[in-house]
């Protein structure tokens, strides 16, 4: 597996949501209409299939993402845009032998939102207890997830 070199300097500072990483502080307490966050998501992470009113353009600036979207999966490479409208269901993993290294637009909500759900990197142990405090939260924002049937049938299978 290869590590990301293109966000270094920031990595070791950056959190987590249980696999990718964020660097949340280019738009902490800023007063903007839009949030910039560099993330870098490690080889075989999945984001499980969701939506939510806030859209997200991300830009990959190194390695190959996969994304989920209009029905089907589609892999974007370096340089390549994945611009995910509101409340389009989208997941995201990365499947390669690389990771990839991504900047993400989206709103102030959905970084606090990041911010809120997101630990240490020392923290960050995938537990139910974990994965039950993210669902809450999600549910709090008005997030929407898919159910493990509608995961299922995309090809995520989900931890119990």
């Amino acid at each position: 597996m290869e590590t990301s070199s293109i966000f270094a300097a920031a990595r070791d500072g950056m959190r987590t949501i249980s696999g990718p990483l964020l660097d949340l502080s280019l738009s902490r307490g800023r007063s903007q209409s839009y949030a910039v966050i560099r993330s870098i998501a490690p080889v075989g992470i999945v984001v499980p299939l969701h939506g939510h009113d806030e859209p997200e353009t991300m830009v990959v600036v190194e390695g190959v993402l996969e994304a989920w979207l209009d029905g089907a999966w589609n892999r974007y490479k370096k340089g390549e845009v994945i611009d995910i409208a509101s409340n389009v269901p989208h997941a995201l993993r990365n499947s390669g032998h690389e990771e990839v290294a991504l900047v993400l637009v989206t709103t102030p909500r959905m970084a606090r939102f990041f911010d809120e759900i997101s630990v240490s990197q020392a923290q960050a142990d995938v537990t139910p207890e974990r994965l039950a405090h993210i669902a809450k939260i999600a549910a709090a924002y008005g997030f929407w997830s898919a159910s493990p049937e509608q995961q299922a049938a995309i090809g995520i299978v989900l931890p119990e």
